[in-house]
């Protein structure tokens, strides 16, 4: 049963996101720029520590059991005072900013935190979707907090690190065992999109990537704080090519 189940959301989700492709970016819902950005074929979430559901961006079917036990789970965590504590956890959204689907979220993303429609914005933004990344293949990392008392330790990993303290620990590793080692790194700015991990597209004269691969993103920052990722890049066809 729970194999249907999971069968059954994987074709929803690959529905949802087939359609958000179908129309422009301008056009995509909070709903389709947070499913391309947080669960998708270039963007996915690695979550540390508890959950809380209300920043979950995707739609999930769960049992009346599993829901009462975490309404019970709530109530625990409140105080006498009635107030909810924070739940203590980590999301770690790692994207393909390289990925042209990525950057169109990040662009939508934008105009929807605008009031008012903003021509002059929406160009700019069309230049920084049309950008060329035919050297590098880029990963973005976001972070979200449960509790803002994590935030500061976390930050501080990404602001402090640097591109040769990264180097051996920060890596792309294709299903043969092959590596391609950090090239650049960038530290978190107030763009929206993280931090950004840079790396060589073409390694001994020949793409480091093609279809027929999975490729693994690793990024350890301490004993404590490892990013580890994995993606299909037979799922990652965007307007009849291959997009990362």
């Amino acid at each position: 049963m729970r194999t249907v189940i999971s069968a059954c959301l994987t074709v929803l989700m690959i529905a949802g996101l087939a359609a958000a492709q179908k129309k422009p970016w301008t056009e995509w819902t909070k709903k389709d720029v947070e499913k391309t950005l947080n669960d998708s074929a270039w963007g996915q979430t690695q979550t540390e520590g508890g959950s809380n559901s209300s920043s979950q961006s995707s739609e999930s079917a769960i049992t009346q059991v599993a829901a009462q036990r975490s309404a019970d789970r709530q109530l625990n965590r409140q105080g006498e005072s009635g107030e909810t504590k924070p739940v203590a956890y980590v999301k770690y959204h790692v994207r393909f900013l390289s990925a042209k689907p990525v950057r169109e979220a990040f662009a939508r993303q934008v105009l929807l935190s605008r009031p008012e429609p903003d021509e002059n914005l929406t160009n700019q933004l069309q230049n920084f979707i049309n950008g060329n990344f035919a050297d590098y293949i880029v990963i973005s990392v976001g972070v979200e907090v449960g509790d803002a008392k994590m935030a500061g330790p976390i930050m501080q990993a990404f602001t402090g690190a640097t591109a040769e303290a990264l180097k051996q620990n920060v890596y792309l590793e294709r299903k043969d065992g092959k590596k391609v080692f950090l090239e650049q790194y960038r530290a978190p700015v107030q763009d929206g999109m993280g931090a950004k991990f840079i790396f060589k597209r073409v390694l001994d004269g020949q793409p480091f990537l093609s279809e027929n691969d999975s490729v693994r993103f690793v990024a350890q920052f301490n004993e404590k704080m490892k990013l580890n990722t994995r993606y299909r890049l037979s799922e990652m066809q965007y307007d009849g090519k291959l997009e990362y």
